[in-house]
């Protein structure tokens, strides 16, 4: 009877040590999914702003210590004030210019979140044809009080425009 009881609680601790540890990997998992869903969100919202030409909330998600490499300079840009100066020197050059993210992919880690992929773009300078190209890109994020914001971009074309 001794040993019955004995092997009861021993089952039930074990039992109650396993829920525990799954119910942890749950919460982890829905944790990770949901810095990931905010991650994605974020990005779109950077890509919809550049889109939209709209300087304010293109800015929004950027740190003030932000460096972009890529299609807006041959030099680093760097911090906040800079990005926001290049956005709108880009919106002033081109009547029209659309980045479509394809197929792109997301990694959270921790505080850390990092967006890449490839590109098309397609641009027309002020009284200049329709131009395309292809390219890829890097951001990365630091989430700061439950808000993602880039800290790093890189956009790179892969050919030249195509007229």
């Amino acid at each position: 009877m001794r040993y019955g009881r004995l092997t009861v609680r021993l089952i039930l601790v074990v039992f109650l040590w396993f829920v525990a540890v799954a119910h942890g990997q749950d919460l982890a998992a829905l944790q990770a999914s949901q810095d990931l869903s905010g991650l994605q969100q974020s990005f779109t919202a950077d890509i919809n702003a550049l889109n939209s030409r709209n300087l304010s909330a293109a800015v929004a998600s950027i740190d003030d210590h932000l460096v972009l490499f890529g299609i807006f300079s041959p030099f680093p840009i760097a911090g906040k004030d800079a990005f926001r100066t290049a956005v709108q020197d880009y919106f002033e050059n081109y009547e029209h210019a659309v980045i479509t993210p394809i197929d792109p992919e997301y990694k959270a880690m921790g505080a850390t979140g990092v967006a890449w992929g490839n590109f098309r773009l397609a641009t027309r300078h002020k009284s200049g044809p329709q131009e395309y190209a292809d390219g890829r890109y890097m951001l990365t994020y630091t989430r700061i009080n439950g808000k993602w914001h880039a800290i790093s971009m890189h956009y790179s074309l892969l050919k030249p425009l195509v007229k």
